[in-house]
């Protein structure tokens, strides 16, 4: 049997929580702790995992863990990592990545000094819609790609405080949010993200947004459009559809894939229509931590790297940028 791999977990909020749970359905790992200053919202993950509670993530990082799985807010991101590094331990970081490339840069090159692995939290790349997805653009079962539309709506109920706090979060919905579509589109395509245009809500102080939209440029030739919203419905809308010369795909998702090409039309609905929203976010969540560990079983970089949570900062930052100068901005 496989030797187990002990595994923490610092921030017991919302995302913490999830992936908390998701450690649950893998085996050969020893969750160990939750790590949260605020000890009434650690405890109560802890007894339902059977872990235990540490006051922060230096003291969880004594406990002898393999991986530390950082679900706190970006601006302590990059403290986080060092700390790990240091402690030669392997780390999954919730996006985004960090607030600055400066910060993702340092993270980088700290976790490579220190030969440990450093995974983004891009779940969408283990959702199986999403999967079906590339593997349909990239065998070419639309044609040639020529545009994505990529959106995601979501309702106020998902967002903390922090989440519009610039100096925490560092920046609003697309910091949260359109990183996972530009990583996303970026990924079914197999195209870098190289220019952006943008406008998000103007807002002023540490206060940020809670919409935008943008048109991207990829480096084969494919034009994106991408759209963020928070709002007071009760819904979740996250859709991403790439139009081909010769069919689309449309994903929703957490739901289904539809494929069309000339007459032909397949729909696959890929969840027991009984589960809701968070059972369904779960399965990626599983997917994500279960590749995770492989990579450190197998002494090898996880699917999803630092690289990558710095490409969709990266595009982030620049519609910021964009939105401020009325301009298109590259990519760095």
């Amino acid at each position: 049997m496989a030797k187990k791999i002990r595994v923490g977990i610092a921030g017991a909020g919302f995302i913490g929580a999830v992936h908390a749970r998701a450690y649950l359905h893998l085996p050969d790992v020893e969750l160990v702790g939750i790590a949260d200053p605020v000890a009434e919202k650690a405890e109560p993950l802890a007894r339902e995992t059977g872990s235990r509670v540490f006051r922060d993530y230096e003291e969880l990082l004594t406990a002898g863990i393999d991986v530390l799985n950082v679900c706190l807010p970006p601006a302590l991101h990059l403290p986080a990592a060092e700390a790990a590094a240091q402690a030669g331990v392997h780390m999954l970081m919730e996006k985004p990545i960090a607030r600055t490339l400066a910060e993702a840069d340092a993270m980088i090159a700290t976790c490579k000094k220190a030969n440990v692995n450093l995974m983004t939290g891009f779940t969408h790349h283990f959702y199986p819609e999403m999967v079906e997805a590339r593997r349909l653009v990239r065998e070419g079962a639309i044609g040639k790609p020529l545009i994505v539309l990529d959106n995601m709506s979501i309702t106020y109920g998902f967002v903390l405080p922090w989440y519009r706090d610039k100096e925490i979060a560092g920046g609003g919905v697309f910091m949260c949010n359109a990183v996972h579509g530009f990583d996303r589109a970026a990924w079914v395509l197999g195209q870098k993200l190289t220019a952006v245009c943008g406008l998000v809500e103007p807002t002023s102080g540490r206060r940020a947004e809670d919409f935008g939209a943008a048109i991207a440029r990829f480096a084969g030739g494919v034009q994106g459009s991408f759209f963020q919203h928070w709002g007071p419905y009760r819904t979740v809308q996250c859709e991403l559809q790439v139009f081909g010369e010769s069919g689309m795909v449309h994903v929703r998702s957490w739901d289904s894939l539809e494929w069309l090409n000339g007459d032909k039309r397949t729909v696959t609905y890929f969840y027991n229509s009984d589960h809701g929203l968070l059972e369904r976010t779960l399965v990626g969540m599983v997917a994500e931590l279960s590749e995770m560990l492989s990579a450190v079983r197998e002494n090898r970089p996880p699917s999803v790297t630092g690289e990558d949570g710095r490409a969709g900062l990266a595009a982030t930052l620049a519609v910021y940028a964009s939105s401020a100068t009325g301009k298109w901005v590259e990519v760095e």
